[in-house]
């Protein structure tokens, strides 16, 4: 008996198939240029290319230790964020605005993160106007500190955004394919912890903050980490809903931010399957 032919898709659902590989394929690239702009931001922008920056550019002589108004609107900005990035993954948000299973869902979500993402860092204002890092003057034994843990969090993140494209952005356009079964994943890096974007985008702040020692530095870092802890919560809830026990199991076994040891020697999490 011949093998049945593929299924014939509508036009519309070849179209909506395209559209969401365009929109992830090119959040896939504007990503690399809005983390440019976020690291030029944390080095005061090294090579004077008019980018923004997270002190002063230059330090007067009638400067603020601390700006009430700048930190005001650094916490709009960081609002703006949480209403969006968080918002948006909560599965109720979705449905309201009419993108759950859709193919395109994805690409939508990361588009309007990395506009957000974007406006942050382009309108962001020193609290601080009277210090301002030079990363060429950082003291050796700071510098060793807080590039090591620098490169943890970049190492953690890059390995997310490279082995796992479509889970983050939807590059090939399974993330809600009705064929695929969603599951846990139980290898790298989610087997060394379940948040690893969350995980080395902590790392990389909080080294930022190692080599700056700055006050602006420190406002963005603790902005960061307390969305990342809120948003982990509620991404928690979800996960435990829709894998239930699964979840559970995996999570008994894999911390979310920091390994545990164990790992480092060769110790793996176990599925369900297996650990029964």
């Amino acid at each position: 008996r011949p093998p049945r032919p593929p299924p014939v898709l509508s036009t519309m659902a070849v179209w909506a198939t395209r559209t969401s590989v365009a929109l992830s394929v090119t959040a896939f690239v504007l990503l690399h240029v809005v983390a440019g702009l976020q690291l030029s931001q944390l080095l005061n922008d090294p090579f004077d290319l008019g980018f923004a920056t997270m002190d002063p550019k230059t330090v007067g002589k009638s400067c603020t230790i601390f700006d009430i108004s700048a930190c005001s609107r650094n916490t709009v900005l960081w609002l703006l964020w949480i209403i969006q990035h968080s918002g948006m993954a909560r599965p109720a948000v979705k449905d309201f605005i009419g993108i759950t299973g859709i193919p395109e869902e994805r690409g939508i979500y990361a588009l309007s993160t990395l506009i957000v993402w974007t406006a942050w860092i382009c309108l962001w204002k020193p609290v601080d106007t009277c210090n301002s890092w030079n990363p060429l003057q950082t003291p050796p034994i700071v510098l060793t500190v807080g590039v090591s843990v620098v490169v943890l969090g970049l190492l953690t993140m890059l390995s997310m955004t490279y082995t796992h494209p479509d889970h983050i952005l939807g590059t090939s356009c399974d993330y809600n394919n009705p064929a695929l079964e969603k599951r846990i994943y139980y290898h790298y890096p989610y087997n060394m912890v379940r948040h690893p974007a969350s995980a080395g985008w902590l790392y990389f702040s909080w080294g930022i903050v190692i080599l700056s020692r700055s006050k602006n530095h420190l406002l963005w870092a603790l902005q960061w980490t307390l969305f990342i802890m809120c948003g982990t919560y509620l991404e928690e809830q979800d996960l435990h809903k829709e894998f239930g026990t699964s979840y559970g199991h995996y999570a008994s076994q894999v911390p979310a931010f920091c390994p545990r040891p164990g790992y480092f020697i060769g110790e793996r999490p176990k599925e369900p399957s297996a650990a029964m």
